[in-house]
C-alpha cells in the first residue's frame, strides 16, 4: 500500500513519487470525481539528488538503522528524513 508523497524506485532504476490524481466522471454517469495514486517519475535533477542521498544513507541501513526519505507532497522540492523508529511506517 502506497501513500501520497512516498518515493519508490521503478524497475527502470528511476525514482518516482506517488501523487494523487483526480479522475473526473471515471466513465460512470452517477459517479463523482475519484482520486487514484500514481507513481510519477521525477525529473533528472531529483534523480541525481536521490541517488546521492541513497548512497550516503546506505551506511545507516548496513548498521540496521531504518531510514525513510520522503519528498514534500506539496511538490515544493523539499525532502524529509526519518531515522530509527520514526522511519518505520
Amino acid at each position: 500500500m502506497a501513500f501520497e508523497g512516498e518515493l519508490v524506485r521503478l524497475e527502470s532504476g528511476k525514482w518516482a513519487r506517488f501523487q494523487r490524481c483526480v479522475i473526473a466522471n471515471a466513465g460512470h454517469q452517477d459517479g463523482g470525481p475519484m482520486a487514484v495514486l500514481v507513481a510519477v517519475e521525477l525529473d533528472e535533477h531529483y534523480q541525481d539528488l536521490l541517488d546521492a542521498a541513497e548512497n550516503s544513507l546506505e551506511s545507516y541501513r548496513a548498521r540496521g538503522i531504518p531510514v525513510r526519505i520522503r519528498l514534500d507532497p506539496e511538490g515544493k522540492g523539499t525532502f524529509s528524513l526519518a531515522f530509527g523508529d520514526e522511519a518505520v511506517p
